[in-house]
This record gives structure tokens, sequence and C-alpha cells, in this order.
């Protein structure tokens, strides 16, 4: 895939269209990367606004009888999904430290599909002073592999969500500088 073609297609993945050609071109090209982090962060921020605009403009008496009618059906839902649906794993949290001991992120993971694993990345206070990409590597008792790469803000923050694939039991995951695959910043 050409980068023109790439760099246009961009908002396409903040509503979580996988497609795979766009995926390998972000993965390798530091420039998509940046513009979707900026990308992600303009459509958080616009989402937010609608939503705080549009909630003042509503009466409260509409919502309060609108509230208590979700809740009683999100009840009755939840009632019968625990009794008739099979019950599935709780998702697998962790943290990531620095060799210190100083907490710089955490993770959960849980299920994506039949085939995939999700892993929702928070980072707050990493190390910024070697630059803002950073790449998340995962290992199981057999291999290891490069989960993806992600860039951090100013303060050293970030929300990413990546994919692995599910056939593995990933045991340990670990946080290198982008380029620097021996530089361990952070690990489980």
């Amino acid at each position: 895939m050409r980068h023109e073609e790439a760099f246009k297609r961009l908002p396409d993945l903040l509503d979580d269209r996988d497609d795979a050609a766009l995926l390998a071109h972000v993965r390798t090209c530091v420039d998509c990367q940046r513009q979707l982090f900026i990308l992600g962060r303009v459509d958080r921020i616009l989402r937010d606004s609608a939503s705080a605009q549009g909630a003042a403009g509503r009466r409260w008496s509409t919502v309060r009888h609108l509230v208590a009618a979700a809740a009683v059906v999100a009840a009755a839902t939840a009632v019968t999904l625990a009794l008739f649906l099979p019950q599935k794993a709780h998702p697998h949290e962790f943290m990531l430290r620095t060799a210190s001991g100083r907490s710089v992120g955490e993770a959960v993971m849980g299920r994506s599909d039949a085939r995939n694993a999700s892993l929702a990345l928070t980072a707050r206070g990493m190390p910024v002073d070697r630059g803002h990409l950073f790449v998340l590597w995962a290992s199981d008792d057999r291999s290891s592999m490069q989960v993806g790469r992600f860039m951090v803000d100013r303060s050293g923050g970030c929300r990413a969500r990546f994919n692995l694939p599910a056939s593995h039991h990933w045991r340990r995951f670990w946080i290198t500088a982008s380029g620097k695959s021996a530089a361990v910043v952070a690990t489980t």
C-alpha cells in the first residue's frame, strides 16, 4: 500500500476497522503512527465535547425516566445472560514497572474473537527523555514477538489497543525504546 493512500485512510482505523494492508503500513511508518495518534486524540476530544453539549440540553425529568427504564432492562438482560450463557474467563490484568519498581502502565488482556486476544494498554509517566515512540513485546513459554508500537504524549501517557494470537499463553510483556530492543523500559 502506498503511503499517500494509507495516510488518507487512517481515520478508518478509529472505527476499529481491521484492514490488514493499512495496519501493515502503519506498523512500519512513523509518520502514519504519529498522525493516527493525533487523529485519535482529536476524535476523543470531539466525542467528549459532543456528549457534554447533548447532555446539557436535555430535561432532567426525561433523563431520570430513561435511566430508570434502562436500569430495569439492563438488570433483566444481565439475569438472563447469567442464567443461559456459558461463563467466560475474566480478563487478565497486569502492571508494567520500571527496573526501580515504579508503575508506568497497566494492561487488560481479554478475548477479541476466536483467533485473537485483545490487549488494552494504558501508560502513564513513561520516560520520554529518549523519545516518544515505544515497542510492546510479549512472550510465552516457547517464543516472543513484537506486539506493536505506540507513542506517548509529553507527560509519558497514552492509551493503545493491540491484538495478539490467542493460540499462545502470553506470560510476559515488556516495553523497549523504538529501535533499541535491548533497552527495556518496563516489564511485567
